[in-house]
């Protein structure tokens, strides 16, 4: 199997779980990686850390608080411990999006897991954890 085989399928994986929860997301008012962001506020309420975890771009990450912002789902804050730094905190109707998001999300990746034997779940997940352990040194 090739990379690019491999890249595919992984590829086609996440977009038809994205066709799937499309309709439902649209319905909340939420674009299509807005439960992605939702979910990682909920673990890290720094810009920054928002940044390193998502691994959008900075600027992409700040447009998507603001609309997250505006449709009340975030809230902005100074952080307590330090006046110069922000922190954005999902509003309570953030959290029942979010959970309401996880549920959309596990219910479509549920359909395609039920395809597989128990073990073969298991095995899978062992598989993504070493694809996406920290990167190999380079070759040289």
């Amino acid at each position: 199997m090739t990379e690019w085989s491999v890249l595919t399928r992984m590829w086609k994986l996440m977009r038809s779980l994205q066709l799937e929860v499309a309709p439902a997301f649209e319905g909340m008012g939420l674009a299509h990686n807005d439960h992605w962001l939702l979910a990682t506020v909920d673990q890290h309420p720094y810009p920054t850390e928002i940044v390193n975890a998502t691994k959008f771009p900075a600027p992409t990450v700040s447009q998507m608080l603001k609309r997250l912002e505006t449709l009340g789902l975030v809230k902005r804050s100074l952080d307590p411990n330090d006046l110069r730094r922000y922190r954005f905190d999902l509003t309570e109707q953030g959290r029942q999006t979010n959970e309401l998001g996880r549920q959309l999300m596990e219910k479509a990746i549920g359909k395609r897991l039920s395809r597989l034997e128990a073990h073969e779940q298991q095995e899978l997940i062992w598989l993504l954890d070493r694809m996406i352990a920290e990167p190999l040194p380079a070759k040289e």
